[in-house]
């Protein structure tokens, strides 16, 4: 983002006040000595939400234009901050000391990874992205003083922690609207903050029975690979093919055909291969994105040419000329539907019930990308596209659940999106993290994944997981990296205490380790087995994030807010309030001395382990065994519903302790 900064109005003052019923409006002048700021006027309102949410709303008036505003909160040196939508902080969850510009945006590939980075910025500069970029970006904190404020403007914004004494939130926009709230614990910050951004749903309880595996390949042999799986004891509860529009072969190699409808030219007996997953209890999931493929130079045309369709009907977003804007992505260029018409809305709304529900047979899809509307754009309903960018991504997601609602499909149908604002959670049904390189490393490896579920939690996203294994991989001529079949078991073990197991393939299936590979299934049906026996006991969880916003997975600091310790802790999660999960981050190498151990940190209380029965005392650290199949696991024995899923665990044939 580049600033030119003309004149600034910083000196406020106010002249009068007036009192309402449960609000306060304040004006004022400006002392400063610019010109521009001796006409200039402002007003404050601040208004009583409720007893737990202030809200503040600033309107400056000038005959000269503003566009920028900002305030300064008090803070101090030891106060950690956290949140700011899913983050991926490289090192530790405290913001503090950095600055986070509130911005949806491809995540990159390498995110700072100081190898990977390099590599990609080499070939395009700025595809690596950093340690600030993100696909879900929220203007929202809170601190270990429990304190939160968050913005409800979507423009750009800039929230600086830097200084030791005041945290600055700098707004690219004149009027800035914005809330403070107050809660006696964290939690309750994160109920207050839900309050505005919304709450999530539990997901079909089908989601729930297994993992969803991620098959981009022959009909046929999709089948066979997951008749294969089934035999060998995995729990599967969809098979989510990519490609179900069709291919297209690029420079790149294969990618998604974006046009959104089923193509049975390339993927004939599609109907029967949807028959006979549903015979076996086995749901189909699909994809979609808000952007659209000119296919009229294609050979063979498909049965609807949706890009055609959208250009007839002017439901795509304009260019500076009033042209069809053509975005760059990777080896083609693509329209990009115009949320503001509201025509282009139904007729999307159409295709995805029609065309992926009625048609194609899908039980869910990804809601894929939507974090690409430039600045410069113009929109249908005359609306300001650099303040309309980060507000898309929600849009797309609330077009989305808005079509399954009419269609009475919501609590059937899953949906999976990645990108977002602040309101997102009141349309998601679930989030997953992006494209995770396919690598154990914290900047955008395993560890990352791990950093970003916790930390979405913090600012609403209740329900979220990860591409188990990662998806992108560099590897040419056996060069580069791909996979490692140790990495695909541990991330495996990870998401089997998250909010939904699945699976993906990767952007080079042929290299990477499969959980259908003969030396994988074994260990995936015990993955699967771990994810469906937690069914009840997340159920219970699911409740409350959709009654008060509260994650599923969730920093330690939210049930111990009074052990500075647990502040501290960014790789391992709670479960719910009862169980304790470190996932193993770490490759192991023989000649590590602690292989196949893990470091663990326990809060106060008695800690039961999960495969031994061992009780442990918290408040203290534990350098633990961690074979596979056994990674430091703990609940708490004293809380009957964590009891009872220990014994749904048995009841799968997971190799809990006896009880």
């Amino acid at each position: 983002i580049e600033v030119r900064e003309s004149f600034t109005c910083a000196y406020p003052r106010f002249t009068k006040a007036r009192v309402g019923d449960g609000s306060i409006k304040l004006t004022g002048v400006f002392d400063d000595g610019d010109p521009h700021c001796l006409d200039a006027t402002f007003s404050l309102v601040i208004c009583a939400q409720s007893r737990n949410r202030l809200s503040f709303t600033l309107h400056p008036e000038s005959s000269s234009e503003m566009n920028f505003s900002k305030i300064q909160v008090r803070s101090h040196s030891g106060e950690r901050i956290y949140g700011m939508g899913e983050q991926f902080p490289h090192d530790t969850l405290n913001l503090k000391g950095r600055q986070i510009d509130v911005l949806s945006e491809e995540g990159g590939v390498g995110r700072g990874h100081p190898v990977i980075s390099t590599a990609v910025n080499a070939v395009s500069p700025g595809s690596a992205g950093n340690e600030g970029t993100s696909y879900y970006a929220a203007p929202h904190y809170l601190t270990s003083d429990l304190h939160s404020v968050f913005l409800k403007n979507t423009s750009y914004a800039e929230f600086d922690f830097q200084q030791a004494d005041t945290t600055e939130i700098r707004l690219y926009e004149a009027d800035m609207a914005w809330e403070a709230l107050y809660g006696a614990t964290p939690l309750e910050l994160i109920e207050r903050f839900t309050d505005y951004a919304g709450r999530m749903p539990a997901p079909p309880e089908w989601t729930q029975k297994g993992a969803i595996v991620a098959l981009a390949r022959p009909l046929e042999d999709s089948l066979t690979i997951v008749e294969d799986l089934v035999a060998a004891g995995v729990e599967v509860a969809g098979v989510w093919n990519q490609t179900w529009s069709g291919i297209n072969l690029t420079y790149i190699g294969e990618q998604v055909l974006w046009n959104w409808v089923l193509d049975e030219e390339e993927h004939p007996g599609w109907h029967d291969w949807v028959e006979s997953l549903s015979d076996l209890n086995i749901r189909t999931l699909c994809y979609a994105n808000s952007m659209f493929l000119d296919l009229s130079e294609r050979e063979s045309a498909p049965s609807r040419h949706l890009f055609a369709e959208g250009e007839a009907g002017e439901y795509f977003v304009k260019d500076e000329n009033g042209e069809t804007l053509l975005l760059p992505v990777t080896a083609f260029d693509v329209a990009l539907l115009d949320f503001t018409n509201e025509a282009a809305r139904t007729w999307m709304k159409s295709i995805l019930v029609e065309e992926m529900v009625e048609n194609a047979g899908c039980s869910g899809w990804m809601v894929d990308f939507a974090e690409a509307l430039p600045f410069e754009a113009t929109l249908h309903d005359g609306s300001s596209a650099a303040a309309y960018h980060n507000q898309y991504p929600v849009e797309w997601m609330r077009l989305n659940r808005e079509a399954l609602d009419e269609a009475g499909l919501l609590g059937d149908v899953l949906t999976f999106n990645r990108s977002g604002h602040t309101q997102s959670p009141s349309h998601s049904l679930m989030f997953w993290q992006g494209d995770q390189l396919t690598t154990w490393d914290k900047y955008d490896g395993m560890t990352s994944a791990v950093k970003g579920l916790i930390n979405g939690g913090f600012s609403g996203l209740a329900l979220n997981h990860s591409d188990t294994g990662g998806y992108t991989s560099l590897s040419r001529f056996g060069l580069g990296y791909s996979r490692e079949a140790e990495l695909l078991k541990r991330w495996g073990e990870l998401s089997a205490f998250t909010s939904l197991l699945r699976t993906h393939e990767g952007n080079l299936p042929d290299t990477n380790a499969q959980v259908y590979d003969s030396g994988q299934k074994d260990h995936f049906a015990w993955v699967s087995k771990v994810f469906a026996g937690l069914s009840d006991y997340r159920a219970l969880r699911f409740k409350e994030a959709e009654e008060m916003g509260w994650p599923v997975v969730r920093h330690l600091w939210l049930h111990y807010p009074n052990d500075p310790t647990a502040h501290e802790i960014d790789d391992q999660f709670l479960l719910g309030s009862s169980f304790l999960v470190a996932p193993v981050l770490e490759k192991c190498e023989n000649w590590r001395p602690w292989c196949e151990t893990r470091l663990v940190y326990l809060p106060e209380g008695e800690w039961t382990h999960l495969w031994t029965g061992t009780p442990l005392e918290g408040s203290a650290w534990y350098q633990l065994p961690a074979p596979m199949q056994k990674p430091p696991v703990f609940y708490r024995a004293d809380d009957p519903e964590a009891v009872s899923a220990v014994e749904d665990l048995r009841t799968y044939g997971v190799d809990v302790h006896a009880l």
